[in-house]
């Protein structure tokens, strides 16, 4: 795509002195490398455009501007982020069948799973990392570089309007809904406004795959998948073995037995969303047992890190009612000594102590041996459990100091919202600074 073309779809005004082919859009001045398109966004901290002139010493053959700037190849827009937004709504026409996905818990490793999976057959597009928002759904559209049979993109939703909003812009042709709980409750009245804001996302869709506890509020047909008689994809079984998570499952008759390398209950449910989908597709689900063994989730999403005689489950990228209880669920099943850290799970609203409360009487009723709470709002869990579980509330280095004094081998799950940065325990007991 060459700037001329840039300006001719975003109705800018161009300076343009020299017309170039530009190799990727970037929102960040640090990342921009020679030939790239720097688009300066204005946060609520930091306003991008004092860094336009950074961005074209480091390479970049242009930049999109709302303020009169005195550049060669600056595009003037009203706003950059609008301007993206529209290069975004004209490159999804180069991925041929779009699949959109959201959930509160579980939407990036089903993702990331799908993306593994299709791209044994195909050469695919996808959402990297969780850039699921009004920002990061546009930058991921905007830099599709060719034509692609099939793309995969993942939806998020921190209030009110997310999901139509950025569903207007992709224009799914099918969409997955992985489950509907408390995460991200802040940026809404009640958990029915999130409940109905998450399903908005089937409405532009041809077909839509959802939880099965769902489909009572869909009118609607669409495909589900869950442990009823009554789903498209049943899951038979789900347990944990010696090296990884095994599961049955059954689709169209036929029963699947299926392993994941690494400590994940829930990874099954998500594994019916790829059976569905390359039915949909057409493409033979036979081989994804053999495939599902090569998957390895991203970081913080459940790996398993053996640090001397501790093994970490490292769950730490974020936190919300369901995936705690989901995460809880699977340390259960684990039959070694247990420890479970959590942080405080964010965005609660006026829920947290209801919902902190909760995950305390949850884990009541676990066989986790030790529990180190760390944060605030885990004021209200450790309450629940004083007295009657082994608890500690502590702050991280002392949490990693104590780890670090065990001798017994024990399975260790770490888990807590996103800025609280739960990851540094395990960096300290890696040998690195204290949290």
């Amino acid at each position: 795509m060459k700037l001329s073309q840039i300006a001719k779809i975003t109705n800018a005004k161009a300076r343009i002195k020299k017309d170039c082919f530009i190799n990727k859009f970037v929102i960040d001045s640090r990342e921009v490398s020679i030939g790239d398109f720097f688009v300066p966004l204005k946060g609520s901290k930091v306003d991008g455009h004092q860094f336009i002139e950074d961005a074209f010493k480091k390479g970049a053959c242009g930049s999109f501007s709302s303020k009169n700037i005195n550049l060669e190849n600056v595009l003037f827009v009203n706003n950059t982020l609008n301007a993206l937004t529209e290069i975004a709504r004209y490159k999804k026409n180069f991925i041929k069948t779009k699949i959109a996905i959201t959930g509160t818990a579980g939407k990036t490793t089903t993702k990331e799973l799908l993306a593994f999976s299709l791209s044994k057959f195909y050469e695919i597009y996808y959402t990297k990392g969780n850039f699921n928002n009004q920002i990061g759904l546009p930058l991921t559209l905007a830099n599709v570089d060719k034509n692609y049979k099939y793309g995969i993109f993942e939806l998020g939703a921190s209030r009110k309007g997310d999901i139509k909003y950025l569903s207007k812009i992709l224009e799914q042709d099918i969409s997955i809904i992985t489950n509907v709980g408390f995460g991200h409750i802040a940026g809404y009245k009640n958990f029915e406004e999130l409940l109905t804001e998450k399903l908005s996302i089937i409405e532009p869709s041809k077909i839509a795959i959802v939880n099965e506890n769902l489909k009572e509020y869909i009118n609607k047909e669409v495909l589900t998948f869950g442990y009823s008689q009554y789903v498209d994809v049943k899951v038979l079984e789900s347990k944990l073995e010696e090296n990884g998570t095994y599961g049955k499952i059954k689709i169209d008759n036929k029963i699947f037995e299926i392993f994941f390398p690494f400590f994940n209950l829930k990874i099954i449910e998500n594994s019916c969303v790829v059976f569905l989908i390359f039915k949909i597709l057409g493409i033979d689900f036979n081989k994804l047992p053999e495939i599902f063994r090569e998957f390895k989730p991203l970081n913080g999403r459940g790996n398993i890190e053996k640090i001397g005689n501790l093994s970490i489950i490292d769950d730490t990228y974020n936190a919300n009612p369901n995936s705690v209880k989901n995460a809880i669920d699977t340390l259960n099943k684990v039959k070694r000594k247990k420890i479970l850290i959590l942080g405080d799970m964010l965005e609660l609203g006026e829920y947290s102590k209801e919902k902190h409360e909760e995950i305390g009487e949850f884990i009541l009723k676990s066989n986790i041996d030790k529990i180190y709470l760390y944060g605030e709002e885990v004021k209200y869990t450790y309450e629940i459990l004083k007295n009657k579980k082994d608890v500690k509330l502590i702050d991280k280095t002392k949490i990693s100091e104590e780890l670090k004094k065990l001798k017994d081998n024990y399975f260790v799950l770490i888990k807590g919202s996103r800025s609280m940065k739960m990851e540094e325990i395990i960096e300290c007991l890696k040998g690195g600074k204290s949290p």
